[in-house]
C-alpha cells in the first residue's frame, strides 16, 4: 500500500504542484512565527541571565507586584547605607550598591535611539558586562558604553558623549564592554558610570537602585536569602538572582504573547483558506480516477484501503508541505521581523532557534489540515461500488446529501445570523465570535449551491452589459455545472477578502474615533510627547520646567499614566492635574467634576460604562492594587463621559498627588500646553521646540498632529495585518490557478468538441479567463457583503454604546476590489494558456 501511494503521488505530482505551495505557504507563516518569538525569547532569557551570572541575590524595595503589561514597575530607591549593613552580615561575601536607569546618550550633537531601551548603569564588574577596551569608570567625568554602539556610531575612547536622563552631563568615554559573547544588548544602548555618577544624572542623592549579594564560599545562597529577609524585613524584597532574571525574563517576553497570538491566527486563516484548495485539488482527483479506483476495487481493494491510498497520499503531500514549508520558515522569520518593525512593534534578535516544537508543530499542521481537507474526497471514493466506479463521472454527490448538506448549511447560516444579531444588540463580543463562526461555517456548506448561483448572476449581468458572448456564456455553464469545486474556489477567495475588508473597516472606524475624540475633548493648542512612544511616558522632569519658563507659554498640564490591579487583571489609569486639566480640556461628566480630585484627598474619576459594569456610584470606593503601596480602598468622586475618557486615554483618572503617593514613576507621558495671552500659536511653538532643542526624544506637535500621532500605532498594526492577509489571497488566486488547470484535464474533451465545431484558440483562451474572473468577482462580492456586515456589528460592540460610527474607507475597498480583478485575471492565464494549445484530435480522443 505504501508504494502504491508513492507511485500514485508521483504520478500525479504535477496536478498537486500548486496544493504542495499553499501547504508550505501555510506551515512557512506558522514556523516564521514560532522561530521569531522562540529567538527573541531565548535572548531575553540569555540577557536576563547572563547580567547575573556572578550574583546571588539581589535586595530591592518590595512591591505588591513585579510587572504589568510586560513592564517592570519601578520601585522606590533604597539608602545606600543599607548596602554597607548587608555587607557586615554573616554569609554575604560583598553586597554591591547598584543605580539604574535611563540615560539617552548623544554623539556630535546626534542623539543615538535604539529601538529598544537606553540604559544608564552604575559599574559593578559582576552583571555580565565584560571590558573589550581601555578601563572600567573611577571618575565622575568618565563613562563606559557597549562595542556595538561605539562601532555603530564611529566613537571610540576619548571622545566625550552627553548621557542625558534626568540631569544630563559630557562624558568622557574611557572603555567599551560587551556583553556575554556579543558586543551588547540588543537593540539597546549601555552607558556604566560610577556610583556617583549615576546617581547624580539620575537625581537620586544617596539612594540606590538594589543590591547585588555575593554569597561566601561554602555558603548555600538560599540559607543567605533566609537569614537577609529575617534581618532586613519585608520593607525590601529578598530574592535569588536567578529568580529575578527569570522574573524580568518572563515581564519582557510577555509582550510578546499579543504578537505571537496574533501572526498564529493569520496563520491559522492562511491555513484554512489553502484547506479550500486542497480539498478541491483532491475531489478533481477522484473524479478524474475513477476507472483507476474501479480496477483497484474490481481487484480486490476493500473501500477502507481505497480511502487508505487517498489519504496516505494527502499525508506524503501534507510532510512534503511541512518539510518545505519548514525551511521556508527560518527565512521568513527575518521577513516578520522586518514587517513588525515597520508597524513599530520591534522584537528583538538573535542566533536564530528552530525548536523541536516547532519541527512537530509544522509537521502536525500540514498532515493534519491535509488530511482533514483530503478526507471528504477520500470518503466518496471509498462508498461507491467497483460497478458503480465503471462508470465516468460516478463520483458526484448523491442528492441525499446534497440534500442533508443544504440544511446543514441553512441552519448554520440561521443560527449565524440569529447570534451576530443578538451580538449587535446587546454588544457582547462572545456572541458576535460566535455568529461569525457558525456564519462562515454555514456558508461554506451552502456554498455548492450559493456560489454558482452568484456566478450565474454575475455571469448574466455581465451579458447585459457587454452583449451576448458565446465564450462567457460557456464559462458561466462550467461553473454551474461543476458546484462543488466552483464552490469552495469562491469561498476560500470571499473568506480571504472577508477578512481583508473587515480589517480595514474596524481599523478606518477605530481610527476616526480616537482623531475625534481627541479633537473634541482635548482644546490644547500644542501637545508635547516623547518621540519614542514609551507605554508610561518619556517626558522627564527636566521637560515641564524648561516649558513653564517660557513667557509664550499660559498653561502646561502634564499626564501620566500607570497600571493597577484589578482582581488580578491588569488596568491602566490617566494621572492629570486638576487645577489645569480645564484650560486645556472640555470633557463631559455625568457627575461630579474633575476638580473633585484636588481637594487633598485621594479619589477617583471612572467611565460611566465602568460604573454601571462595577456598580459604583459617587461616594462608593474601588478597591485599586498598586505595586508601591499595595491594595487602597479608593472613593469614586466623579463618573466621565466614555467617549470624553477615551481623549484621556483609560476609564480611571486620578490627580498627579495621588499618583506621586501610588507610585515611583516621575515621568510625564504628555504635556498639554496653551499658549499665553496674545501669543500666537506659531510663536510659541517655535519658543517651545527652541527650548527643548537639547531634548532630542521630545516633539512638540500641533492638536492636529497629535490627533495624527494617537493613530500612528494603529495603522502600524493594521498595515501589518493587511500585509499578512495578503497571503490568504495569494493561496485563494494559487486555487483559482489550480481548479481551472484541473478542470482543463477532466474537460479535455469537451474542449477539443470545441475546438472542433468552430471555436478559436483566442475564444477558448476567452471563456477560461471569463470563468476565472466571473469565480473572482462571486468571491468579491461574497466576501464584501460579509466583510462589511460583521465589521459594522464588531463596530458597535466596541464602541459599547459610545461614539464610534462606521467607517467605510472607499480607497481600501476600491483596493480590495481591484486586488480581487487582478486575481480573477492572473489565475486564469496560465489554465488559459494551456487549454488553448490543446491538440484537436488529441482532446477529442481523451478518455
Amino acid at each position: 500500500m505504501l508504494r502504491l501511494v508513492l507511485k500514485q503521488t508521483l504520478a500525479h505530482r504535477g496536478r498537486l504542484l500548486l496544493t504542495f505551495a499553499a501547504i508550505t505557504l501555510g506551515v512557512t507563516f506558522v514556523v516564521g512565527t514560532l522561530v521569531l518569538t522562540d529567538t527573541s525569547r531565548e535572548v531575553f532569557d540569555d540577557q536576563f541571565c547572563d547580567a547575573s551570572t556572578e550574583v546571588d541575590i539581589v535586595i530591592r524595595d518590595a512591591v505588591a507586584f513585579d510587572a504589568a503589561m510586560g513592564i517592570e514597575v519601578e520601585r522606590d530607591p533604597l539608602n545606600s547605607r543599607l548596602a554597607a549593613h548587608t555587607a557586615t552580615l554573616p554569609g554575604v561575601s560583598r553586597a554591591i550598591p547598584v543605580v539604574k536607569g535611563t540615560g539617552l546618550l548623544i554623539a556630535d550633537g546626534e542623539a543615538i535611539v535604539p529601538a529598544g531601551p537606553s540604559m544608564l548603569t552604575s559599574w559593578t564588574g559582576v552583571d555580565g558586562f565584560t571590558l573589550r577596551d581601555g578601563h572600567a569608570p573611577e571618575q565622575l567625568d568618565e563613562v563606559v558604553i557597549d562595542a556595538a554602539t561605539a562601532t555603530a556610531h564611529d566613537i571610540t575612547l576619548g571622545d566625550t558623549v552627553r548621557v542625558q536622563a534626568d540631569s544630563e552631563a559630557d562624558l568622557r568615554v574611557v572603555g567599551l564592554v560587551g556583553f556575554g559573547d556579543a558586543d551588547g544588548l540588543p537593540d539597546t544602548t549601555v552607558a556604566l558610570t560610577s556610583l556617583a555618577t549615576a546617581q547624580r544624572l539620575l537625581r537620586l542623592g544617596d539612594g540606590i537602585s538594589q543590591i547585588s549579594v555575593i554569597a561566601a564560599d561554602g555558603t548555600a545562597t538560599s540559607e543567605v536569602a533566609d537569614r537577609l529577609r529575617a534581618e532586613l524585613g519585608t520593607d525590601v524584597d529578598v530574592a535569588a538572582s536567578q529568580d529575578t532574571a527569570a522574573a524580568s525574563a518572563a515581564a519582557a517576553k510577555s509582550q510578546l504573547g499579543f504578537i505571537t497570538g496574533a501572526l498564529l491566527a493569520l496563520a491559522g486563516a492562511a491555513l484554512v483558506i489553502g484547506a479550500f484548495l486542497i480539498a478541491n485539488t483532491f475531489s478533481v482527483l477522484v473524479t478524474q480516477r475513477t476507472r483507476e479506483l474501479a480496477v483497484m476495487r474490481a481487484a480486490g481493494a476493500t473501500g477502507r484501503q481505497v480511502m487508505t491510498s487517498i489519504l496516505g497520499e494527502a499525508a506524503v503531500l501534507g510532510i512534503a508541505g511541512a518539510v518545505a514549508g519548514t525551511g521556508a520558515g527560518l527565512v521568513a522569520a527575518t521577513g516578520l521581523r522586518a514587517l513588525l518593525d515597520a508597524a513599530g512593534a520591534t522584537v528583538p534578535d538573535g542566533p536564530t532557534v528552530l525548536s523541536a516544537r516547532t519541527l512537530v508543530v509544522a509537521l502536525a499542521v500540514g498532515v493534519v489540515v491535509t488530511l482533514i481537507a483530503a478526507f471528504g474526497a477520500a470518503r466518496r471514493a471509498a462508498r461507491v461500488s467497483p460497478v458503480m466506479a465503471m462508470r465516468e463521472g460516478a463520483l458526484g454527490t448523491a442528492g441525499g446529501r446534497g440534500r442533508i448538506r443544504a440544511g446543514v448549511g441553512l441552519t448554520l447560516t440561521a443560527a449565524g445570523v440569529a447570534a451576530l444579531s443578538v451580538g449587535g444588540a446587546t454588544e457582547s463580543m462572545p456572541a458576535l465570535g460566535a455568529g461569525t463562526a457558525a456564519l462562515v461555517a454555514g456558508l461554506v456548506a451552502l456554498a455548492p449551491v450559493v456560489a454558482p448561483a452568484v456566478v450565474h448572476l454575475i455571469g448574466r449581468g455581465l451579458s447585459a452589459v457587454t452583449g451576448r458572448s458565446v465564450p462567457a456564456g460557456l464559462a458561466r455553464e462550467a461553473a454551474r455545472r461543476a458546484p462543488r469545486r466552483t464552490g469552495a474556489t469562491v469561498m476560500a477567495l470571499a473568506l480571504s477578502l472577508a477578512l481583508v475588508v473587515f480589517v480595514s473597516v474596524v481599523g478606518a472606524s477605530v481610527r476616526a474615533a480616537l482623531q475625534s475624540g481627541f479633537d473634541e475633548a482635548i482644546t490644547a493648542e500644542l501637545v508635547v510627547e516623547s518621540a519614542r512612544g514609551e507605554m508610561l511616558g518619556g517626558l522627564e522632569p527636566a521637560t515641564r520646567e524648561k516649558i513653564e519658563e517660557l513667557d509664550e507659554v499660559g498653561t502646561v498640564s502634564p499626564l501620566r499614566f500607570g497600571h493597577w490591579k484589578d482582581s488580578g487583571a491588569t488596568r491602566a489609569l490617566t494621572a492629570l492635574d486638576p487645577a489645569t486639566i480645564d484650560d486645556v480640556t472640555h470633557v463631559d461628566m455625568v457627575e461630579g467634576s474633575l476638580t473633585d480630585l484636588s481637594d487633598g484627598r485621594d479619589g477617583v474619576v471612572i467611565t460611566e460604562r465602568q460604573a454601571v459594569e462595577r456598580g459604583r456610584d459617587v461616594g462608593d470606593r474601588l478597591a485599586m492594587t498598586f505595586a508601591r503601596t499595595g491594595t487602597v480602598q479608593v472613593p469614586v468622586v466623579g463618573l466621565i463621559d466614555d467617549d470624553d475618557a477615551k481623549a484621556l486615554s483609560t476609564d480611571y483618572l486620578v490627580s498627579l498627588a495621588s499618583y506621586r503617593d501610588w507610585f515611583t514613576e516621575r515621568v510625564d507621558a504628555t504635556l498639554l500646553v496653551r499658549p499665553s495671552s496674545g501669543t500666537t500659536l506659531d510663536q510659541a511653538q517655535t519658543a517651545l521646540e527652541d527650548a527643548l532643542e537639547g531634548m532630542p526624544t521630545v516633539e512638540v506637535r500641533d492638536q492636529a498632529s497629535a490627533a495624527e500621532a494617537r493613530t500612528a500605532s494603529l495603522d502600524g498594526i493594521l498595515t501589518l495585518i493587511t500585509a499578512v492577509l495578503m497571503l490568504t489571497v495569494l493561496i485563494a488566486m494559487l486555487g483559482i490557478t489550480n481548479t481551472l488547470a484541473l478542470s482543463i484535464i477532466e474537460r479535455t474533451r469537451e474542449l477539443g468538441l470545441l475546438r472542433a465545431v468552430g471555436m478559436t484558440r483566442r475564444q477558448l483562451r476567452t471563456m477560461i479567463r471569463t470563468e476565472s474572473l466571473l469565480i473572482a468577482v462571486a468571491g468579491l462580492l461574497v466576501g464584501t457583503t460579509v466583510g462589511v456586515a460583521t465589521s459594522a456589528l464588531f463596530v458597535r460592540a466596541i464602541a459599547q454604546g459610545g461614539d464610534l460610527h462606521l467607517q467605510i474607507p472607499t480607497t481600501g475597498l476600491a483596493l480590495v476590489a481591484a486586488a480581487a480583478l487582478v486575481v480573477g485575471i492572473v489565475g486564469g492565464l496560465a489554465p488559459a494558456r494551456r487549454a488553448a494549445r490543446l491538440e484537436v484530435l488529441t482532446a477529442i480522443h481523451e478518455q
